[in-house]
């Protein structure tokens, strides 16, 4: 191979390559790549005549090789962007998405950064939702808890990448710990019934860990145990929110709250317009 490509062309070839076998969004991903391990921007990509140095093709070749075999880019390059800030995604990690952010947004219309709250997260993965609620709210108190080590290992690396002393991650399986009450409890469960996951893009099933997609039943057990006994890990005024999917089980979860009458909710929808997190109190 040629020590010195010119990007445009090699792009192009790429382009063609991954839509040849039917990568999705691959234009996108591969602008991606290319801003990242090159240090330039999407713009000159396609305006300057930038010839690529020779030490950049090897890694070039590397991610687009992954590319090609559908890993998530954010697995390829290692990170992932929540709430303004950059966190550390290995392979074997959940990736985040953008719209559990709203959790934080709910966070922060409900509660102002004076106060003092202890707050348990469960199924941190990564730690981007504790995190990013714990660097605004310097007084919180923040626990948060996975059954995979790789993510209690991940989660501690980007608290400490991004200076936030007020956050604490244990390993531990939630159906089987022994509870304290807490002020707010978040969560994005695992929510897809065992039988779903088969049918997922190639990208999310062989690369996102399979017990942060699905608790390998129904989809609906963290829901029927947040509900059911809420009041096992929740302060008598406290409040939980945790994150619904757009799927078939939506309106299942929705009734579960409606019809438990010792508790009252609120649904917050997200951009598209959807249920997206529900709040019980």
């Amino acid at each position: 191979m040629n020590n010195f490509q010119l990007l445009n062309e090699y792009f192009s070839s790429k382009l063609f390559q991954l839509e040849k076998i039917e990568i999705d969004e691959h234009k996108k991903k591969s602008e991606l790549l290319i801003e990242d391990i090159l240090g330039i921007n999407k713009s000159d990509i396609y305006t300057k005549n930038y010839y690529i140095p020779h030490e950049k093709i090897e890694l070039l070749e590397h991610a687009f090789s992954q590319l090609k075999e559908n890993t998530p880019v954010q697995h390829i390059l290692g990170k992932s962007y929540f709430y303004n800030d950059e966190f550390f995604t290995p392979p074997g990690t959940f990736i985040p998405r953008p719209e559990t952010e709203l959790i934080v947004d709910c966070i922060r219309n409900d509660f102002s950064r004076l106060e003092k709250k202890n707050v348990l997260e469960i199924g941190s993965g990564t730690g981007c939702l504790s995190i990013s609620i714990a660097k605004l709210y310097k007084n919180f108190s923040i626990t948060g808890i996975d059954i995979s080590e790789k993510a209690i290992e991940t989660s501690i690396t980007n608290a400490k990448k991004l200076n936030c002393s007020n956050i604490k991650f244990i390993k531990q399986d939630f159906f089987k710990m022994n509870f304290n009450r807490y002020d707010i409890v978040i969560s994005n469960p695992p929510y897809l019934a065992l039988e779903e996951v088969g049918f997922l893009d190639e990208s999310v099933k062989n690369h996102d860990p399979l017990m942060a997609l699905s608790d390998n039943k129904d989809g609906l057990s963290f829901y029927k145990f947040f509900v059911n006994n809420i009041d096992l890990f929740l302060e008598k005024d406290g409040s939980m929110y945790f994150e619904i999917p757009n799927s078939s089980i939506t309106e299942i979860i929705i009734e579960l709250v409606k019809n438990n009458q010792k508790i009252n909710s609120k649904i917050f929808k997200d951009f598209e317009g959807n249920n997206r997190v529900i709040k019980i109190y």
